[in-house]
Protein backbone atom coordinates (compact mmCIF):
# COMPACT_ATOMS: atom_id res chain seq x y z
CA UNK A 1 0.00 0.00 0.00
CA UNK A 2 1.50 3.37 -0.98
CA UNK A 3 2.13 5.96 1.71
CA UNK A 4 1.25 9.65 1.48
CA UNK A 5 4.26 11.89 2.10
CA UNK A 6 4.13 15.60 2.96
CA UNK A 7 7.27 17.40 1.87
CA UNK A 8 8.62 20.94 1.59
CA UNK A 9 10.18 21.60 -1.83
CA UNK A 10 11.02 24.89 -3.50
CA UNK A 11 9.53 26.85 -0.60
CA UNK A 12 6.12 25.20 -0.79
CA UNK A 13 4.37 22.22 0.74
CA UNK A 14 3.79 19.29 -1.59
CA UNK A 15 2.21 15.87 -1.24
CA UNK A 16 3.07 12.71 -3.12
CA UNK A 17 2.50 8.96 -2.98
CA UNK A 18 5.45 6.68 -2.25
CA UNK A 19 5.69 2.91 -2.47
CA UNK A 20 8.60 1.14 -0.78
CA UNK A 21 9.20 -1.14 -3.76
CA UNK A 22 8.60 1.41 -6.54
CA UNK A 23 9.65 4.76 -5.05
CA UNK A 24 7.58 7.88 -5.77
CA UNK A 25 4.50 6.74 -7.67
CA UNK A 26 2.74 10.05 -8.23
CA UNK A 27 3.49 13.60 -9.27
CA UNK A 28 3.80 16.31 -6.62
CA UNK A 29 0.47 17.79 -5.52
CA UNK A 30 -0.15 21.23 -4.00
CA UNK A 31 -2.90 20.08 -1.63
CA UNK A 32 -4.07 17.03 0.25
CA UNK A 33 -7.29 17.04 -1.79
CA UNK A 34 -5.37 16.81 -5.05
CA UNK A 35 -3.38 13.86 -3.69
CA UNK A 36 -6.58 12.16 -2.55
CA UNK A 37 -8.32 12.67 -5.91
CA UNK A 38 -5.34 11.22 -7.77
CA UNK A 39 -5.23 8.21 -5.45
CA UNK A 40 -8.96 7.49 -5.86
CA UNK A 41 -8.62 7.77 -9.63
CA UNK A 42 -5.64 5.38 -9.63
CA UNK A 43 -7.57 2.88 -7.52
CA UNK A 44 -10.40 2.91 -10.06
CA UNK A 45 -8.00 2.51 -12.99
CA UNK A 46 -6.09 -0.35 -11.37
CA UNK A 47 -9.14 -2.22 -10.05
CA UNK A 48 -9.81 -5.26 -12.23
CA UNK A 49 -13.02 -6.49 -10.60
CA UNK A 50 -16.60 -5.55 -11.46
CA UNK A 51 -17.70 -2.04 -10.53
CA UNK A 52 -20.51 -2.20 -7.99
CA UNK A 53 -21.23 1.50 -7.84
CA UNK A 54 -23.34 2.97 -10.60
CA UNK A 55 -21.83 6.48 -10.86
CA UNK A 56 -18.14 6.90 -11.64
CA UNK A 57 -17.82 9.37 -8.80
CA UNK A 58 -19.61 9.38 -5.47
CA UNK A 59 -22.11 12.24 -5.18
CA UNK A 60 -21.71 12.00 -1.43
CA UNK A 61 -17.93 12.43 -1.57
CA UNK A 62 -17.94 14.54 1.59
CA UNK A 63 -20.08 12.00 3.44
CA UNK A 64 -18.08 8.81 3.86
CA UNK A 65 -20.68 6.07 4.02
CA UNK A 66 -18.61 3.03 3.20
CA UNK A 67 -15.71 1.40 5.02
CA UNK A 68 -13.61 1.74 1.85
CA UNK A 69 -14.22 5.51 1.87
CA UNK A 70 -11.70 6.22 4.60
CA UNK A 71 -10.27 9.69 4.92
CA UNK A 72 -6.78 9.93 3.51
CA UNK A 73 -4.17 11.27 5.89
CA UNK A 74 -0.45 11.96 5.73
CA UNK A 75 1.61 8.89 6.61
CA UNK A 76 4.97 10.65 6.85
CA UNK A 77 5.62 14.38 7.26
CA UNK A 78 9.17 15.24 6.25
CA UNK A 79 8.39 18.93 5.76
CA UNK A 80 8.99 19.82 9.41
CA UNK A 81 12.58 18.64 9.27
CA UNK A 82 13.24 20.58 6.08
CA UNK A 83 11.69 23.76 7.49
CA UNK A 84 13.84 23.42 10.62
CA UNK A 85 16.94 23.08 8.42
CA UNK A 86 15.91 26.17 6.45
CA UNK A 87 15.40 28.16 9.68
CA UNK A 88 18.90 27.17 10.84
CA UNK A 89 20.38 28.39 7.54
CA UNK A 90 18.56 31.72 7.83
CA UNK A 91 19.66 32.23 11.44
CA UNK A 92 23.33 31.48 10.73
Amino acid sequence: MPKLIKDFRNYQFVYYWYDKSAGRTSPYFPTLNHAEDWFVQQQRVNYSGPERRKPACDKHHTIRRRAADTTIKVDLDISREKISELKQLLIA
